[in-house]
């Protein structure tokens, strides 16, 4: 069923695990996402980027939010890495009601009122809203951030940033980055636990893509509520296109159907590693 990504995340919390938030940019992603949380029995939250919907739009948010009213799981839909009011506006008009304004290319006070002004919006349509603090590296959906970039979430800042632009959710900057890590990750725990320290609202992790159960588990010790999954379902996609070339597979049922399958077991196996204690 439809579900806010509030409840979600209460969920989360009552269970002292995390969320997996998926990616997806076509049915089979859809398919492979709800399968995989059905067959765990545990909520998800759906996520687009808005530059998936320049193909996709309209038909592809209707789908999602069909096949969330139909799953026997809660399920959110999530609009993520905004950068305008009017994605916000037109996200709205076609029934979600939980997103992420990503201001982080700007500078503190320029992130802070970017937020503010997409957050009323939102709020007024009573959704969720995710903020970020911070700016990660690293590359997703045609964006890359170059290292020097990147800017680490300052804990000082957190609590003005969250009371300033009434975000429900905040992502984090502490050593995570978008894509495949080139190097063993190396994330700043002391600086995750000091953000912990100062706000009470979910904390949500992008960029969570290869990293260790070890360091899943400790990143839900220090609250991470929400991990962003997209790296591993577009390969895993791939990897189903690439089997079926390999194979002769030429009956297109059969290619979407081998694709779902790569996915799906990309979702149950985060779905068991944010809920292993």
């Amino acid at each position: 069923m439809l579900a806010p990504s509030s409840d979600i995340l209460k969920w989360a919390d009552s269970q002292n695990v995390a969320i997996g938030a998926f990616n997806v940019y076509n049915f089979e992603g859809i398919k492979a996402v709800i399968e995989g949380a059905e067959e765990e029995e545990t909520p998800i939250i759906i996520q687009m980027h808005p530059a998936s919907l320049q193909r996709g739009s309209k038909p592809l948010i209707a789908m999602a939010l069909e096949a969330a009213n139909l799953s026997t799981v809660p399920v959110s839909i999530h609009l993520d890495h905004v950068d305008s009011l009017e994605v916000v506006n037109e996200g709205i008009n076609l029934g979600l009601r939980s997103f992420m304004p990503d201001g982080s290319i700007y500078n503190y006070q320029a992130n802070v009122e970017f937020t503010q002004l997409c957050a009323k919006t939102i709020k007024d349509n009573e959704g969720f809203v995710e903020g970020e603090l911070g700016r990660l590296s690293g590359s997703e959906d045609g964006i890359t951030i170059k290292d020097y970039k990147s800017l680490l979430t300052d804990p000082l800042l957190v609590s003005d940033f969250v009371s300033s632009t009434t975000v429900d959710a905040l992502a984090v900057c502490v050593g995570n980055v978008h894509g495949k890590y080139l190097s063993e990750p190396k994330l700043d725990f002391q600086r995750l636990y000091r953000i912990r320290e100062v706000t009470e609202i979910p904390l949500v992790m992008h960029g969570a893509s290869g990293l260790s159960n070890e360091i899943i588990s400790e990143c839900i010790h220090a609250g991470i509520s929400k991990f962003n999954v997209n790296t591993e379902l577009r390969q895993a996609y791939i990897l189903g296109m690439s089997e079926a070339v390999d194979q002769g597979i030429s009956d297109l049922i059969s290619v979407m159907n081998l694709c779902t399958t790569k996915m799906k077991g990309v979702v149950v196996s985060k779905i068991r590693q944010y809920s292993f204690k």
